[in-house]
Order: C-alpha cells, then sequence, then structure tokens
C-alpha cells in the first residue's frame, strides 16, 4: 500500500479522535456553563485530566528510573542484538541500539499512558481525601479508634494508591522480564532457565521493591477487617482481631525483611536467595494469614461463638444503625384495640378521605386513556403529594402530560416536526386519590388541555420542556412557521414561541458547527430556520441532568412533579452513599450497588419550562455532602433558600425509607443474644395484587396518628415475623415540614395476634360472596384487578382498604368498581369507601354483604337508621351555612346510603 496513503488514514484518524475528544468537552462545558456552573466543570475536568498527566508522568520516570538502574546495572551490555537479528543486514537495524531503545521508550509512553488513564478514574477518591471531613457525630470505630472520616475518605484513597503503586511494579517486572528475554540475558535452555548476573541483580531490585510496597498491604488489609463480610454479623470478629491483626503485623515484618534481603542480593546475585525467601515467606504468609485464624475460629471461636462474638455483633448492630440512620427511630406501643365506632369514623374524615384508593399502574393506564387527547401525548408516572384544598390538606394524584415524539404518525417524523416543533409536553392530570366517579373514573381536580381546574389551581405555564421523556434535542426561537407545536386546539393547533431562558443561544458558524459536530448532526449547520439567537436545548431528562451535572451523588430514580405558584417543578432526591463505613452491613439498591451507608442529603428542583437545576442541601449534618459543598461550592444551596411553597411539598424520599425499612427488619434486634438467634427477625408482608404474590410497597397517607395532634402526610410500611403472616408493627415517616424526617415504630402486642395484608387476602378469598362476585366478575370477558392494600392505623386500631379494579379485556382503562375493608373479624365489600364504611360501622348490612344487594340480617332497627339520616341531615344543614360544600356533599350521600337501607329492609 502506498505509504502517503497509509499515512494520510493515520494522519485522518488522530485529526478524528482529537476532534471528536474536544466536541465532547465543547458540548459539556456549553451546557455546564449554561447552568452557571462552569466551575464545577473545570474541577471535574482538571482533576480527571491532572491526575491523568500526573501518574503518566509519575509512571514514566518510575519507568526511566527502571531502564537506567538497568543501564547502570549491566553497563555496555545494555542493549544485546542477537546475531540472528544483525546477519539480516536490514537498513533498519543499521543502528539496531537506537531502534530497540525506541522501542523501549514508545512502549513506556504507551504504559504510562494506560496507568495514568486508570488513575484518573478514581477522581472522585481523590477529592474526597484532599477535602476531607471529619463524622464528629458517629461513633469511633472501637478496633484502631479511628473516626469514620478514616474510612469513608482516606482509606479509599490508600488502596488506590497502594494497587497503583503495586500494579505499576508488576507491570515493570512483567516488561523487565519480557526485555531480558529478547535481550538474551534471560534464556530458556531446553526447559531450564538461566539467568545473566545482570538480571539477577535487575530481578533482585524488582522483588524488593515489590515486598516492600506488599508489606504496606497487609496494614491497609488490616483497616479492611472492619469491612468484612462474615456469617452472623459484617465487620471484624474475635478471630480477626486476635489472630488475622497479629498475622498481618508478621506478614508486614516478612515482606520487609524480604525487601532487605533482595536488596543486598543486588550485589550478591543468587538466584538460591531469591528462591529460599520465597519458599519461606509465602507459606508463612499463608499460615499467618489463612491457617492460624481458621483454626483459631474453628476450636476457640465456634464452641463459644455468642460469648466471644458479642462484644462484635454489638458493634456491628450500633454501626449499622447509625449508617443507615435508623438508630433516631422512636418506638411507640400500638394498642390494636379493634374499638373503632361510627363515631370515631366521624372524628376522623380527613384521614378516611386521603386513602389512596387509585395504584399508580391501573390509575395510569387510565390517565392514559382520558387524558392523553393526542397519539404523541404519555404520561411517564403517576405521582401522589398534598396540596391544600379548601383549608384540608389533601392527598392528589398527578402525572405531568409529556410528548414522545417517537409516537408522531411514521410518515411525521421528519427532523423540522421532532427537533423544531414538537418540543414541548403540555400540562398536567391531577385527582384525588379517594374519590370516584359513579362510572368509576377519577374525579378530576385538573384536566384537559389548556388545564381546567375544578377547584381553581391554575397552571400559568404549563409547557414541559425538561421532564422524564428520553427525547432528543430541540431548538427553539427558530424561523419555522407558524412557530412551536402547543397544543391541539379543535381543527387547529395553537403554536407559541419559548419565552423561556433554558438552552445554549446557537451563534454564529463556528458554534453551529461544533453544536453540528457535537450532536452528529448536519442538520443544526446548514438548516434555513435557525437563526443566530435560536437556542438549543439538549440533554432534557431530568435524571441523566442530574447524573452528568453530580455524578458524584446517586439520585431517586422516581421524581416527582409539583404544581406551585402556577408553574411546574420536579423534585428528585439526591443521596450521598458509601460502602465504606465501619462495621455496617451493606444493602444492594435496585441498580445492584452495594452501599452501607445513605444519606437524603440534597433536595433537587428543576424548572419543568426553564431546566433551571437548584439543589438544596436537605441535612446539614451529613459530613460527604459537606465535603461535596467544599468541592464544588457554586452547586450547593442552603435549604433555607428553597422557594416556601417547595418547602410543603418536600416528601420523605421512598428509596430511603425502602433501605432503611430493609435493614429495620434485623437491626430492630439491639440484644446480642436476641440478634445472634434471629429470635425476632422480620420481614416486609406479602399481598395479592391483580393475581400475583408481591411484596407490600410503602405508602404516602395523609393521617393522625396516635400520639399526634393533627393529620400528617406520612409514608408507612407493615412488618410481619420472619416466615409468618401476622403484623408485628409499621414504621411511619413524617414528611410535613414542621416534622420532617421524623421516624417512629409501632409496636403491636406481642400478647395478641394481629392481622396482616396476606392474612386479610386469605380471609377476602374465603369470603363466599365477596368469592363469587369476583369469579362473576371474572367470566364476563373483564378482569379483575386487585390493588394495593392499605393498612390504616385510626385512633389505637387498624383499617385495612383494598380497591378492586375491573378492566374490560377489550380496555385498556380499569375502573374502580369496588372498595373492600376489613376491621377486627369483619370484612365489607361496597361500591366506594363511604359506603363500605358505612355497613361497617352502622352494623345494619351483613359485613360481606355490598350495598346494592337486598339485605336479609339487620343489626339495627328502622329506627336507629332514621335517627342516623335525621343526625346526617342536620349536619348537612350546618355545612350549607358555613358553604363547606364537600362535607354538605358527603352528609348527603350518606342520608342517601341510609334511605336505600331502609328501603330495601
Amino acid at each position: 500500500m502506498n505509504k502517503k496513503i497509509i499515512f494520510a488514514a493515520a494522519a485522518a484518524a488522530v485529526i478524528f479522535f482529537i476532534f471528536n475528544f474536544i466536541t465532547g468537552i465543547f458540548l459539556d462545558f456549553e451546557w455546564f456553563n449554561s447552568y452557571g456552573h462552569s466551575g464545577a466543570f473545570w474541577t471535574l475536568f482538571f482533576t480527571e485530566f491532572n491526575v491523568h498527566v500526573i501518574f503518566t508522568i509519575i509512571f514514566f520516570l518510575i519507568f526511566l528510573l527502571n531502564i537506567g538502574i538497568l543501564r547502570l546495572i549491566a553497563g555496555r551490555n545494555f542493549i544485546r542484538i542477537p546475531v540472528q537479528i544483525r546477519s539480516m543486514n536490514l537498513k533498519i537495524l543499521q543502528k539496531p541500539g537506537l531502534i530497540v531503545f525506541l522501542i523501549i521508550i514508545s512502549a513506556g509512553l504507551l504504559i504510562s499512558y494506560i496507568m495514568g488513564s486508570l488513575a484518573s478514574s478514581f477522581w472522585k477518591e481523590i477529592l474526597l481525601f484532599i477535602n476531607r471531613t471529619g463524622f464528629e457525630n458517629m461513633p469511633v470505630e472501637p478496633v484502631f479508634s479511628n473516626n469514620a472520616a478514616f474510612y469513608m475518605f482516606s482509606l479509599p484513597f490508600y488502596k488506590f494508591l497502594y494497587g497503583w503503586i503495586l500494579g505499576s511494579v508488576i507491570l515493570l517486572a512483567f516488561f523487565s522480564g519480557a526485555f531480558h528475554f529478547f535481550n538474551g540475558t534471560v534464556v530458556n535452555d531446553y526447559g531450564k532457565i538461566s539467568f545473566a548476573s545482570e538480571a539477577r541483580s535487575h530481578l533482585s531490585l524488582l522483588l524488593a521493591l515489590f515486598s516492600a510496597v506488599y508489606g504496606f498491604g497487609f496494614k491497609l488489609s488490616s483497616y479492611s477487617l472492619l469491612l468484612k463480610e462474615r456469617g452472623k454479623f459484617f465487620g471484624a470478629g474475635y478471630s480477626d482481631v486476635n489472630s488475622q491483626l497479629f498475622g498481618y503485623k508478621i506478614c508486614m515484618i516478612l515482606c520487609f525483611a524480604a525487601a532487605v534481603i533482595f536488596i543486598f542480593n543486588i550485589f550478591k546475585k543468587s538466584i538460591r536467595i531469591i528462591f529460599l525467601s520465597a519458599v519461606i515467606i509465602i507459606p508463612s504468609i499463608f499460615a499467618f494469614t489463612v491457617v492460624i485464624p481458621a483454626v483459631q475460629q474453628r476450636f476457640f471461636v465456634v464452641p463459644n461463638e455468642l460469648d466471644r462474638e458479642r462484644p462484635f455483633i454489638e458493634n456491628n448492630i450500633r454501626f449499622t444503625r447509625s449508617a443507615y440512620d435508623i438508630s433516631k427511630i422512636e418506638i411507640v406501643n400500638f394498642k390494636n384495640e379493634a374499638s373503632l365506632t361510627l363515631s370515631d369514623i366521624e372524628q376522623n374524615r380527613t384521614t378516611l378521605n386521603n386513602i389512596r384508593l387509585w395504584d399508580w399502574k391501573p390509575l395510569q393506564q387510565t390517565y392514559k386513556q382520558l387524558q392523553e387527547l393526542k397519539p404523541y401525548y404519555t404520561f411517564m408516572d403517576v405521582d401522589i403529594d398534598r396540596y391544600m384544598i379548601d383549608g384540608n390538606k389533601v392527598a392528589v394524584n398527578l402525572s405531568a402530560r409529556e410528548i414522545s415524539t417517537e409516537k408522531l404518525a411514521q410518515q411525521t417524523q421528519t427532523w423540522v416536526n421532532k427537533h423544531l416543533i414538537y418540543t414541548h409536553g403540555y400540562g398536567l392530570v391531577m385527582s384525588r386519590v379517594d374519590t370516584v366517579t359513579p362510572e368509576g373514573l377519577p374525579d378530576m381536580i385538573i384536566r384537559d388541555i389548556p388545564p381546567k381546574s375544578s377547584i381553581g389551581f391554575t397552571a400559568e405555564r404549563p409547557e414541559i420542556y425538561y421532564g422524564e421523556h428520553s427525547n432528543g434535542y430541540i431548538m427553539t426561537n427558530t424561523a419555522v412557521t407558524p412557530g412551536e407545536f402547543n397544543y391541539p386546539s379543535g381543527d387547529t393547533n395553537n403554536y407559541s414561541v419559548y419565552d423561556g431562558t433554558g438552552g445554549i443561544k446557537v451563534g454564529g458558524f463556528f458554534k453551529r458547527l461544533f453544536f453540528a459536530l457535537s450532536l452528529k448532526d448536519l442538520n443544526i449547520l446548514i438548516s434555513t430556520n435557525i437563526k443566530s439567537d435560536s437556542r438549543i436545548l439538549f440533554r432534557r431528562n431530568i435524571l441523566d441532568m442530574v447524573n452528568t451535572l453530580t455524578p458524584y451523588l446517586m439520585f431517586d430514580e422516581d421524581p416527582y412533579l409539583v404544581l406551585s405558584e402556577g408553574k411546574l417543578f420536579w423534585i428528585i432526591d439526591g443521596y450521598t452513599v458509601s460502602n465504606q463505613y465501619p462495621y455496617s452491613t451493606p444493602y444492594i439498591t435496585k441498580s445492584g450497588k452495594k452501599i452501607n451507608y445513605i444519606r437524603n442529603s440534597v433536595k433537587v428542583v428543576i424548572d419543568a419550562y426553564n431546566g433551571s437545576i437548584n439543589y438544596y442541601i436537605s441535612d446539614n449534618t451529613d459530613p460527604m455532602i459537606i465535603t461535596y459543598s467544599r468541592i464544588f461550592p457554586t452547586i450547593f444551596k442552603n435549604a433555607q433558600s428553597m422557594p416556601e411553597d417547595i418547602k410543603s411539598h418536600l416528601r420523605y424520599p421512598e428509596t430511603l425509607f425502602s433501605v432503611q425499612s430493609s435493614i429495620l427488619l434485623k437491626y430492630h434486634m439491639q440484644d446480642a443474644n436476641v440478634f445472634y438467634n434471629n429470635e425476632d427477625l422480620w420481614n416486609i408482608p406479602e399481598q395479592i395484587y391483580a393475581e400475583s404474590r408481591i411484596k407490600v410497597e410503602p405508602s404516602y397517607l395523609v393521617t393522625k396518628l396516635p400520639d399526634e395532634q393533627s393529620a400528617q402526610f406520612i409514608m408507612m410500611l407493615p412488618f410481619t415475623p420472619a416466615n409468618k403472616d401476622n403484623m408485628v408493627g409499621f414504621l411511619t415517616a413524617n414528611c410535613d415540614r414542621e416534622n420532617y424526617g421524623r421516624l417512629k415504630l409501632y409496636s403491636l402486642p406481642k400478647q395478641s395476634m394481629t392481622y396482616g395484608p396476606m392474612q386479610i387476602e386469605a380471609r377476602i378469598n374465603q369470603d363466599a360472596e365477596i368469592s363469587k362476585q369476583l369469579t362473576l366478575w371474572n367470566q364476563k370477558g373483564s378482569q379483575v384487578i386487585r390493588g394495593n392494600i392499605t393498612v390504616l392505623p385510626i385512633n389505637s386500631s387498624l383499617l385495612f382498604i383494598e380497591p378492586l379494579y375491573l378492566k374490560a379485556d377489550t380496555s385498556e382503562m380499569p375502573e374502580l368498581k369496588r372498595v373492600i375493608i376489613s376491621f377486627s373479624d369483619k370484612i365489607v365489600m361496597a361500591e366506594n369507601l363511604n359506603a363500605a364504611l358505612d355497613i361497617m360501622f352502622s352494623g345494619s348490612i351483613s359485613s360481606t354483604e355490598d350495598i346494592t344487594e337486598p339485605s336479609e340480617n339487620m343489626d339495627s332497627s328502622s329506627k336507629e337508621l332514621i335517627k342516623q339520616a335525621y343526625d346526617s341531615f342536620q349536619k348537612a344543614e350546618e355545612y350549607i351555612k358555613n358553604g363547606d360544600w364537600e362535607n354538605y356533599g358527603r352528609e348527603i350521600k350518606n342520608v342517601k346510603n341510609i334511605l336505600s337501607r331502609l328501603n330495601s329492609m
């Protein structure tokens, strides 16, 4: 092949690589800079770049030093050219020594670059080490008396440094061995390997270096014992502290002694010394680090395991509870008296009016059928939050109506449509969690396009440019006519021009060229619709945004939408995590990440229209977020600067709550004896959802707990004993501002049994009337979907509520058709929650009978029913005088239900 063609191809490849690298940096810098975080970009960039360069130089200097020492040892015989190569008389080998030297230097540069690249991937450990802070409010570990900061910030850096140096020594040894082999100073003569004197000296030097570095590794291994996986508990145990640590000290001394011997052998040049040292040291290391600790564990610890391991189990319990922040949980006794009356129900109407009857999965399907309106709209998720409605705290479901350009008709999926016209979603849907229309559909608070509200909520800026979608980049303020598609309006469409601050101005030719190259789209450069003041909005998926801006944090995979002062915002919970907290048992997240420390230290608020990102520190006691805020001072803000209305919508995150609940299953046991024997191990209960058996999920509720003065927005999850279905307690987390983050574990009486969710499910299946009705529905071309069961604490009693949805085989729109409630030994199924509660607590109809069916067994007399109707009517009159239409409607509905039952007697 022509040399010019080869050279041109190589040059083109190099130019392409460099240009691709530059355009990638350009795109990231412009994006960071558009948010005012160019400082954070350069911190991330130069940390990686500088680490790469510094460690490349360090390795290359070590490499040159290795070559220099070899030259010093070998003298003029540094490079030996085999006779076979010299006899070839190749023109290129007229100066063979120079050629070999250049090859060595080139190989050294390549290896140095690789070692620098490996080091740059540890930029986070380096930054945390340099900017480390103390864990002053955390317990000090009892083995080495180190603050947790040593394990979280310093030890990872030392491990990186040790691994990099050890890897460098091993690479030098491999390279040196290859050099000696090709140079003829190491010869394989019919299976017998012989070493020249310079090779022996060089090998001794490398072994001395390896032994010294390896010796320091035993010191790091000592600290790592506190992060050791064990059978009964996590962290260092009796044999680790009393045998393994001693073994590591002996091995460290042996390695340093071996290094001294190998240095001596540089001058002695004896292979026998090397061989004898290896024969003595390697078995000794195995004996002191494996055999002796194993013998002590088997014959001294195992026969008396609980007594020997008790203090170490207590360490594991204390540090695990600290790492997951569950040591602050308050224990409250819950009597579960099962003594609710109709009067109690009336007094807790705020709670009962906020029961989540609509699960997000069937509700999302219903939203899609009723409110997507056009094929290109989509609801990615359904969130739950609370809003003040008529002076009451009300739980609602809401979802953003986002656009999906992939759903455009195939013939309309042009570049102009996907990037210039169909640029944003529009509006949201909101419905109460507890109410249902007569048709079994959600009771909409906000609906349609443009958004219409039945209670006066307004969305002044309903356009959604940033969200959970996976659409690509878009261009705004372009010359395309009539503008960006805003929303459908009758036979025509409404168009708009973007008026926000999101994105980056395209600017002149060269900037457009860079955008075109960075995004690999020539249309950006050649489209006549793009002007100099047009804006390009890319990286619009909100999770992609926060992961790019702050890759060192872990984020909740379920962002939620908030309507605040007429604008739409996304809130994402950010976590600081680590797997280096001493004595703390690890947890595997859904994404497969292994952690043993977590804090919800950041609340991220993203404007759905402008894309502005604000990070607010929500936990000032977390040393990790304090350290990150030192490294990136422009990113994090104080929580006090968060808008007040946004504060009212903060929630205790489900991910953190789930992690803490999982850890609590075992680590609620704080007595070492009980913990060791797993005497009180818990499980997260199961339920029947649709037709499958699944774990109960944490649920958000507005409820008044027995020891609280008013209704609170909380998250709740029940617990059952291991391998049993009865409930033993439930955990709650307060979400409201005044008590945010307050965790309470309500313990149920141990002397009596409390039904658990799966036992309630079994009783529903065994109920003749309910079972017959479910079978009938499933046989008429429809499918019954059993919803999530809610365990609701009221006063000192527990109420179980399960919604039933009906979905026709020919439809994807589930309807809420029945509500099942269980209290004490009774089960009721009715058309809605109020009717079910009325039946359950008035005692007028048998517990398993639907309100639409005639009743044959009445427990209360007609006079009692008439009195109840009269009382409800009087309440209705009082409500109408005060203009309280919501409670007026409820009381009138109650009168109607009572009269219907009287009519059926």
